[in-house]
């Protein structure tokens, strides 16, 4: 069974790697002012001066925010993941921990300040990491350590700062400000710029790396304190790395488009769902599968209206679908957890 799982997973792997590359490309060619394949590799690989301007839409507009939907299609994947096999609680998201609620709270705030986008994304990125630090803080205060602490801890701070982000939109200048809370809580890549991309390939990409390698100590974090402590892994000490980056990946991914629903929480599914639970092949799919599905949402956001569609709302339409499908698939399963 395992030499099949194996087997499986690098033949996913090499197929979601190469479709991958395609979709990338296929996104910088696409969209509301569509370019021609030949005109697309005559841009990139020449200097013809009647395609400077295929060459500017392609480096200047698609190129930024292709490979932000990529690394937050990684990042989501990733960070949906390591919560959901941390806590052993399959229905968890990215923003179990209030990560995503409190940089929408940062956010919120910087916009209503009138503050740049560079601010708006400082502000969302810190307040993202202090609200799950918050909450670390008060499931300390029960010193039992468990994961249900924590766990009910993220939904109590997740709560407040809900609560703070409804009362700065109420006080929110209907007329300006709201909107465009409101449209930056649906999430969008239309604002990408390269330094963004930069930022998000360094972060996103030395985490993979890192999850990559560790990828064994997490699946035994997964089996539990005791199946890990007769391993003779540290397990206290590597939950809260492990949930540390995840929430950098969480913060980091949201702090630069906004809040993005589903992908995180669909995504780790699918990815089980084909290879099992062991996390050395889960973690490189997540990989894969998030950002090929996230450039895929970005490309149908941008290329069916006049005007961007959110992300949330592509990203809810396909979660939502997928998810059912997925428990159809896994009913027997849950038919048996109920037994």
């Amino acid at each position: 069974m395992e030499k099949k799982l194996n087997r499986r997973f690098y033949i996913l792997l090499a197929s979601t790697l190469a479709f991958l590359i395609v979709i990338f490309a296929v996104a910088l060619m696409v969209g509301r002012y569509p370019i021609r394949i030949d005109d697309f590799f005559k841009a990139i690989f020449t200097s013809d001066e009647s395609l400077d301007m295929q060459r500017s839409i392609i480096t200047k507009l698609r190129l930024p925010r292709t490979i932000m939907a990529m690394m937050v299609g990684i990042g989501l994947s990733l960070s949906g993941l390591l919560y959901q096999e941390t806590f052993k609680n399959k229905l968890v998201s990215p923003d179990l921990l209030g990560v995503s609620t409190g940089a929408s709270v940062g956010a919120a705030l910087a916009i209503v300040l009138g503050l740049s986008s560079l601010f708006i994304s400082v502000f969302a990125f810190i307040a993202g990491v202090v609200t799950v630090l918050i909450t670390v803080i008060i499931s300390r205060l029960f010193k039992n350590g468990s994961s249900m602490t924590l766990l009910l801890s993220g939904i109590i701070v997740g709560g407040f700062m809900s609560a703070i982000l409804s009362m700065i939109k109420y006080f929110a200048d209907p007329q300006t400000t709201l909107a465009s809370i409101t449209y930056w809580l649906m999430g969008s890549f239309e604002n990408a710029t390269m330094t963004q991309a930069y930022i998000l390939i360094g972060v996103v990409g030395v985490f993979s790396i890192i999850l990559i390698i560790i990828s064994f100590r997490i699946y035994l974090v997964a089996l539990g304190k005791t199946a890990a402590q007769t391993k003779g892994l540290p397990y206290n000490r590597y939950r809260y790395l492990i949930i540390g980056i995840a929430t950098l990946l969480t913060a980091i991914s949201v702090c630069f488009c906004g809040t993005i629903s589903w992908i995180g929480l669909v995504i780790p599914h699918i990815v089980r769902l084909m290879v099992g639970h062991n996390t050395k092949r889960t973690i490189p799919l997540c990989i894969t599968f998030g950002g090929s599905f996230m450039i895929l949402t970005d490309i149908l956001s941008r290329s069916f209206t006049d005007s961007e569609i959110p992300l949330s709302a592509v990203t809810g339409l396909f979660g939502t679908v997928v998810f059912v499908i997925i428990l159809v698939i896994r009913r027997r399963d849950i038919y048996e957890h109920q037994d």
